[in-house]
């Protein structure tokens, strides 16, 4: 427990908080004191000002650590709020008849549900080493459609029940696998957008108001939520606004979202100043389908370089209409090709029309080359990376050395893309990995491919406090702790700064403080609405 000295008879509104205070500014400054008074930060420094002594509420920190509050650079936070609430999660099965019990466990809770929904496979982590199939799914359950999105965000299998729904405009898409039960490539775009349809609205909005809860107890303040994945008229998108604004009034939690389309009269028409993230966004697909848009062909598959999914062209056409607009475009792109094309894009549109603050962002960018990086640098282009790919076993690195050879080597150059200036920030890709910074400053200060690319402590943790409030041009409000900011701010078990790279899963979050509040859980769904109201012209 946190040891509390108070002033009697005073209400306190003033906090003094002694111990170890990080920063993340732009020095790496470590403090002693840190106060807070009305919701913002009033010192940062190594001895009280005479002015606050015998002052407020003093917390001791011990050998705990005070740092600003965490961020999600990049999480599918409605799919993701969906999936912790309403699915099963298959992520921790050892084979098919894990699988089995899982979902068995699972339909007691979904007798109101019209589509039975889980997350979660991989052919990596299961004994036999491949997906399940249609059939097999049958025999596990087959009164009510039912799927399970791949891990990777990139695929999914379903039963019987659900393919023999699954209308023309699916059947007809490339990745389409009626026999096995698969969908790939657009067929997976198209059929989940499809199954997304199954799912009520109230489960949609009790899903992401419990959302936030969750999120907060991982120590995160502020997330960059990309949405719209098939929801009919962006159901998602209009409740992700609504909630997030409740959220924000109540909690002061922050919502930044990115709307996943090309169509830049819907972003106009809701006011919003960013647009793009994946699916509609999305220039290729993933390693786990190998559909990952190479320059050179798959290691295992010498006929495969993956998907563009759109021509040059197309993708020009976008970035010019969405920079003249004044928005922050961002693109998924995995494959080195992909990254390729956005780039070009991303020139065009700025040679189109230049703007100097533009902060446009490459999502993943994962087999991004030297020279690639450089132009990122020159171009002001910045990378949101999501270093929990790189430590999780659903996609192991036996997996991705038969596909891509050597070339894993240098998958996500994190030191390199650090030092060549670029804007480096950390997300999860909410669900494909759990929404936890401090698994993803994990990965990023132990890379598994290539020890050299591995990130400082003090750096990795900026991925994911100051380095996100760069990216939705917040900097000068949060993101660090310095005097006048906002007092959001988390308290960890421990001081990362005195661990071991391979310590840093010790970490635990004790305590989430936004503005200068602790996080209040709990909120129903007419207390979503007041609070909704109220908040209806806070910034998203």
């Amino acid at each position: 427990m946190l040891f509390l000295t108070r002033r009697a008879n005073l209400k306190i509104t003033m906090k003094i908080y002694h111990g170890n205070i990080i920063t993340c500014d732009a020095k790496n400054h470590v403090y002693s004191y840190l106060i807070t008074e009305s919701g913002r930060i009033r010192y940062v420094g190594d001895e009280i000002p005479d002015t606050y002594k015998n002052q407020g509420e003093q917390i001791e920190l011990g050998d705990r650590a005070l740092l600003p509050a965490f961020g999600d650079g990049h999480i599918h936070y409605s799919n993701w709020a969906t999936i912790a609430s309403a699915y099963f999660d298959v992520r921790d099965a050892k084979n098919f008849e894990d699988i089995g019990t899982i979902i068995r466990n699972f339909l007691p809770n979904a007798k109101k549900f019209k589509i039975i929904a889980g997350f979660g496979i991989s052919k990596h982590s299961v004994e036999e080493k491949r997906l399940i199939t249609r059939k097999e799914l049958d025999e596990i359950y087959s009164e009510k459609p039912l799927i399970i999105i791949g891990y990777d965000g990139h695929s999914l299998v379903a039963n019987s029940a659900m393919m023999e729904k699954f209308p023309e405009k699916v059947r007809q898409a490339r990745g389409y696998m009626s026999d096995l039960g698969h969908l790939f490539n657009e067929a997976y775009y198209e059929g989940l957008d499809f199954a997304t349809s199954y799912i009520s609205p109230i489960t949609l909005v009790n899903c992401i108001i419990k959302g936030y809860d969750k999120i907060a107890k991982y120590g995160i303040g502020l997330i960059h939520s990309v949405e719209s994945i098939g929801f009919p008229n962006d159901l998602d998108v209009t409740l992700a606004l609504l909630i997030g604004r409740a959220q924000a009034h109540k909690n002061s939690i922050q919502t930044r979202l990115f709307f996943q389309t090309m169509d830049i009269s819907k972003v106009k028409k809701r006011k919003l100043p960013r647009i793009g993230g994946c699916f509609a966004t999305a220039l290729d697909g993933c390693f786990g389908a190998c559909d990952a848009a190479l320059t050179k062909p798959y290691t295992n598959d010498p006929d495969n370089k993956g998907i563009l999914f759109y021509s040059d062209e197309e993708v020009m056409r976008f970035t010019k209409e969405a920079n003249r607009a004044g928005l922050q475009i961002a693109m998924h792109v995995i494959g080195d090709a992909a990254i390729k094309q956005a780039i070009r894009a991303l020139e065009a549109a700025l040679k189109d029309y230049p703007r100097e603050d533009h902060r446009h962002t490459l999502i993943h960018a994962c087999l991004i080359s030297p020279e690639d990086i450089q132009k990122c640098k020159e171009l002001g282009i910045g990378i949101t990376l999501q270093p929990g790919f790189l430590v999780s076993p659903l996609e192991p690195e036996s997996y991705l050395n038969q596909i891509l050879g050597d070339r894993v080597k240098s998958s996500s150059p994190l030191r390199m893309i650090k030092d060549a200036g670029v804007h480096l920030s950390g997300g999860s890709d909410g669900p494909v990995t759990h929404p936890d910074p401090i698994e993803g400053i994990y990965g990023a200060c132990n890379h598994p491919y290539d020890s050299s690319q591995s990130l400082t402590i003090q750096e990795a943790l900026k991925m994911y406090t100051s380095e996100i409030a760069y990216t939705s041009f917040e900097e000068k409000e949060r993101g660090s702790l310095e005097v006048g900011k906002i007092a959001d701010i988390v308290i960890l078990n421990k001081n990362p700064l005195k661990l071991e790279p391979k310590q840093l899963r010790e970490l635990q979050v004790e305590q989430l403080i936004l503005a200068g509040n602790p996080y209040r859980e709990g909120m129903g769904i007419g207390s979503m609405l007041w609070h909704a109201i109220r908040g209806r012209k806070l910034p998203m």
